[in-house]
């Protein structure tokens, strides 16, 4: 669910705020979101792919520079983009679960089981991965798998999150008392949480 995770990019570290695009794309880009003519702007894109394309290729050993390109364009809410970039250097668990998480927000959500999948293979201590593919598959309707998953996530540390993506996760199997349950844990465990409360109150709605 993405409004449970749209807070979800915590990846291992804080992103450098410089522009990380080459500025040949930079233009290209602005041009594109100025050109109002549909054919100079298809002109425009054909010569954007193509340089975008040639450039990924020429850094895809660069782990960090495709790292920190991709995170810039989640951030701006470019998943499609994100995923491309991420998926371009699959020999790192932070940017395999970079394009899992680009995926899951697409709504490609097998594919982005794949990804969480080879980034938990990578680095089995990722729980943020256990969490993301948690979700996935809670949208995938497969809600014994995401039970596990998120249980496997809050074994290293009951969070908000957790609490809120179980409580989701019952509440869409119509298990009114178990979601009522664990938000009540949740409530219990982060009482400031606006968020579980919420949740909470709406079980008694049903």
């Amino acid at each position: 669910m993405k409004r449970i995770i749209g807070m979800l990019f915590i990846i291992f570290n804080i992103c450098a705020l410089a522009d990380q695009r080459p500025p040949y794309i930079q233009t290209l880009e602005s041009q594109i979101s100025r050109e109002d003519d549909r054919d100079k702007a298809a002109v425009i894109i054909k010569e954007y792919e193509k340089y975008f394309k040639s450039y990924l290729n020429s850094m895809s050993g660069n782990e960090s520079g495709i790292f920190y390109l991709g995170d810039q364009y989640f951030r701006n809410r470019k998943y499609e983009r994100a995923a491309q970039i991420f998926s371009s250097n699959i020999d790192s668990s932070r940017n395999i679960f970079g394009a899992a998480t680009s995926y899951r927000f697409i709504g490609d959500y097998n594919k982005a089981v794949d990804f969480y999948s080879v980034a938990i293979s990578l680095e089995p201590t990722m729980k943020e991965a256990y969490l993301g593919r948690g979700l996935a598959y809670r949208n995938l309707g497969r809600y014994n798998k995401a039970i596990d998953d998120i249980q496997v996530y809050m074994n290293y540390a009951p969070s908000v999150d957790g609490f809120l993506a179980l409580g989701d996760i019952y509440l869409a199997e119509k298990k009114i008392d178990m979601a009522r349950e664990i938000l009540q844990e949740g409530r219990r465990l982060f009482p400031q949480s606006k968020e579980i409360s919420a949740m909470l109150t709406s079980t008694y709605s049903r």
